[in-house]
């Protein structure tokens, strides 16, 4: 994976636990990569909490080209919470009209409404 890719998956997986209304495995993921970024910001002066996701993107690229180590960390951990959140099935059942349904993930198997 790219080092492009994948800070932009890591960020997009924190996401929610940026915004606080990720919940469950979502929010587990975010918090779990959120602290794993923190340690390489820590060393470079930068204080993520207070920096934008762009600002963090930027910076997090930086760190993929410097540091082999950290790039293979943090791709092993997307690579497997991508994984575990690909697991989760959703069963809706519903005897009324539904207007719309957004779903985030990839959506595989028989849908019917």
């Amino acid at each position: 994976m790219d080092n492009i890719t994948l800070a932009t998956t890591a960020l997009t997986l924190i996401t929610p636990f940026l915004n606080k209304i990720g919940e469950g495995t979502a929010r587990k993921v975010g918090e779990d990569i959120w602290n794993l970024l923190k340690s390489p910001f820590q060393k470079k002066n930068k204080i993520i909490e207070e920096m934008g996701i762009n600002d963090i993107k930027t910076i997090l690229i930086e760190i993929l080209n410097e540091d082999i180590n950290f790039k293979n960390e943090l791709e092993s951990f997307v690579l497997n919470s991508q994984t575990n959140i690909e697991n989760i099935h959703q069963t809706i059942t519903n005897n009324g009209s539904i207007e719309k349904q957004v779903n985030v993930g990839n959506i595989t198997g028989n849908v019917s409404l």
